[in-house]
């Protein structure tokens, strides 16, 4: 199965397939899986010069390690430019996002996590309707493809892909193209005119077989939660590689992961 790939906000094809590399030479051992990638729409530069302090440590531990909190400054995590992202917001969600996760209370369910990060703000998505276009053309020119792969935002979007195609089957009966996603360290998805997709306060459900790679260590790990609890839980599974908001790159995980992945392809496979 061939799987598009899309990056995190701050991204681009080339930071993504760096990171992916491992997982998919080992899919390529068997021929399982193959990737293609492409860059978001909205061309970014990251915030320069940012010290980050560590965020609140999980239940338990002292401090937090390997997540992107780590870093001195953003410059260093996101790599070599030109970088992109998703969805055009204006610019105004990522420094009180920044600030609200390091707050957020202890204890609470992935929704009302998510309730919290959002606050009073309205979800704000000027392109929305381009990028569906964007995936669906990429599509079209790409017949081979039946599966996604999103990190973070790429996430988010990819869910949110998913479930516009399920909305055009149901309103024109086009026949739906993506069988499969597997959502690293991602988010639910957005309804734009709603907002966040969230479990207890909407009917969406995404109905393909999933896979969700969070890490116990990430900052936005109630985000992943949020999007698995938005999937079928017949055909969703969660793996949780003990690390922050990265990619898995090495080790054991990576013949794990690569595993998961069949697995995934071959429920798609029964459900189709």
């Amino acid at each position: 199965m061939q799987f598009l790939c899309l990056h995190g906000a701050i991204g681009n094809i080339d930071n993504l397939s760096i990171q992916l590399a491992p997982l998919q030479e080992d899919l390529a051992r068997d021929c399982a899986a193959s990737f293609h990638y492409i860059n978001g729409l909205v061309q970014i530069k990251p915030p320069q010069g940012t010290n980050i302090p560590f965020p609140p440590p999980v239940s338990g531990q002292k401090e937090l390690k390997a997540n992107i909190w780590s870093y001195t400054g953003f410059e260093e995590y996101f790599g070599a430019g030109p970088h992109y992202r998703w969805a055009e917001d204006g610019g105004v969600a990522e420094e009180s996002m920044i600030s609200r996760v390091r707050k957020i209370p202890v204890g609470q369910n992935p929704e009302d996590v998510m309730r919290d990060l959002a606050g009073d703000r309205e979800v704000v998505w000027k392109n929305h309707v381009q990028v569906m276009q964007y995936l669906y053309d990429t599509l079209e020119k790409n017949p081979d493809i039946g599966g996604i792969i999103g990190y973070s935002e790429g996430a988010s979007i990819a869910a949110t892909f998913i479930l516009d195609e399920q909305r055009r089957q149901e309103e024109t009966g086009r026949e739906r193209r993506i069988k499969c996603a597997m959502f690293v360290t991602g988010w639910p998805p957005i309804n734009p005119g709603k907002g966040i997709v969230l479990a207890d306060q909407d009917d969406d459900l995404i109905d393909v077989p999933t896979l969700h790679v969070v890490g116990a260590n990430d900052p936005f790990r109630h985000g992943a939660y949020a999007l698995y609890d938005v999937c079928d839980p017949d055909t969703a599974t969660l793996f949780d590689t003990g690390k922050g908001h990265t990619i898995p790159r090495s080790g054991l995980v990576i013949n794990e992961l690569g595993d998961a992945v069949r697995d995934l392809i071959a429920k798609s496979e029964e459900e189709s």
